[in-house]
């Protein structure tokens, strides 16, 4: 058993709101969407700034686990364009109950594509094989051509991070009609690179439909615009309510005896969902510490007793955990 820490000094930190003029309903002129693209990234990029490092005893943005579950959502919209009907936890189960070696199937294998996609940081020299990670093979020998011609020809559409990203999407769609995913995969991450972002986070992915990957350049743009909008937007919430969450979990931090129990929290802070059996025993995942599958169920219930996780299955056994 472990000794109590001491309570934590935890204050709420601060996230801008979305502004009414933000999401009220507006004229679908070009301009208007543009602006309103261009106001909801503004404000998701406060969001995702994270001041953890100059102010370490403030509640934080838990930044790792809003780019998974929006990689969940955009794997579940991508499949939607495969024509496949796979639900959130359809995708939960196919990634987080595989062991080693399995076979995840179509949905587990694109949410590995999107978690890929996420964890990319852009400012190392590695970003672009890791990009051809996310796609074909096919799709990955075009990309260097396609990057110089999607900075060059968007700088040429006005210098918009949104008309880059757009022309990333129509150069995959044309030379790969059947590659939806992986022409919002490069979209998204186009996106990022312009914006100065230091990882991509799924945005195009998770609004952007077939109809609109096929239209033509100008429609394109205006979808991409759009779909931006609501992808920014749909961010920004979910960043708030995870802050929130996230702030409640720390709090009851050290209210935990069990040994491990920091390393566990912090696990619960970075993934979408958590299988005790083998994320957390035999040892916690990304970690050396032991715990056994006891203990880590016993720590799970204990969570759920306290309000700050929940079971994400209903099931009586391979039971999933997410923060509450």
């Amino acid at each position: 058993m472990k000794k109590a820490a001491p309570p934590m000094e935890t204050h709420p930190i601060y996230l801008p709101p979305l502004p009414g003029w933000v999401t009220q309903n507006h004229s679908k002129t070009s301009e208007t969407e543009q602006f309103l693209s261009g106001a909801s990234l503004a404000i998701l990029h406060v969001v995702l700034v994270n001041p953890s490092d100059a102010l370490p005893s403030q509640g934080t943005l838990p930044a790792e686990l809003l780019r998974n579950r929006l990689a969940l959502r955009a794997a579940e919209a991508c499949l939607k364009l495969e024509g496949r009907r796979d639900s959130e936890a359809d995708i939960r189960d196919a990634y987080y109950l595989a062991r080693a070696g399995d076979d995840l199937g179509p949905a587990g294998e694109m949410y590995v594509r999107w978690r890929k996609l996420s964890a990319v940081v852009l400012k190392r020299k590695d970003w672009l094989p890791r990009l051809k990670g996310c796609v074909s093979e096919g799709v990955a020998q075009e990309l260097p051509e396609w990057i110089d011609t999607t900075m060059d020809q968007g700088a040429g559409q006005g210098g918009s991070p949104v008309a880059q990203a757009s022309k990333m999407v129509e150069l995959v769609m044309a030379a790969f009609p059947r590659e939806e995913a992986a022409a919002l995969i490069c979209g998204d991450l186009i996106l990022a690179r312009a914006l100065g972002w230091s990882q991509p986070v799924p945005l195009l992915g998770l609004h952007l439909k077939r109809r609109a990957l096929l239209a033509s350049p100008d429609e394109l743009v205006l979808a991409c615009h759009q779909a931006t909008t609501s992808g920014a937007q749909d961010a920004v919430r979910l960043g708030h309510d995870l802050t929130r969450r996230a702030q409640r979990l720390r709090e009851v931090a050290p209210k935990l005896r069990a040994k491990g129990s920091d390393q566990a929290v912090a696990l619960f802070l970075r993934e979408d969902a958590v299988l005790p059996s083998t994320m957390l025993a035999p040892r916690i995942q990304g970690t050396s510490i032991p715990m056994t599958s006891r203990a880590a169920r016993r720590l799970c219930d204990r969570l759920v007793e306290l309000g700050v996780v929940r079971e994400l299955t209903g099931r009586s056994t391979f039971r999933l955990y997410g923060v509450a």
